[in-house]
């Protein structure tokens, strides 16, 4: 009869780690597609300014609001998700008076969403630490 010598398991990365660079690696893959439904938001917002938002810009506004107020808060960006909200609720039945406040969403947006800070110094709260 042999006896079984048990290998013990090689070190991995704890699961910290992997979580943070696994959305890192989503994040830079999805950042172009983030981005493209900010310019969709934003184009609505000066379309509303102008008092030309018409239908079919709007609802794809909403949608590209929507989506955005969901992905950017899955990657850490709590700033951003929120401004996203309010804009999704904004362009849901706007008026021209509320183009200043939308476009300093927009802004809001943006700049939440600038770079991986969010991935970086959230770290320790999506491993739970």
């Amino acid at each position: 009869m042999s006896t079984v010598h048990d290998t013990p398991p090689s070190p991995s990365p704890a699961p910290e780690a992997w979580t943070v660079e696994a959305l890192r690696t989503v994040w830079e893959h999805q950042r172009g597609r983030l981005q493209e439904r900010i310019a969709v938001v934003e184009w609505a917002v000066a379309a509303l300014a102008a008092d030309d938002l018409d239908a079919p810009l709007q609802d794809e506004a909403v949608r590209a609001a929507h989506m955005l107020a969901g992905s950017v808060g899955t990657f850490g960006f709590l700033a951003a998700s929120e401004a996203a909200r309010a804009l999704e609720s904004g362009l849901t039945c706007p008026a021209p008076a509320d183009a200043a406040a939308l476009s300093q969403l927009v802004i809001d947006l943006r700049r939440g969403v600038r770079g991986e800070v969010a991935l970086h110094e959230d770290a320790h709260t999506l491993s739970g630490s």
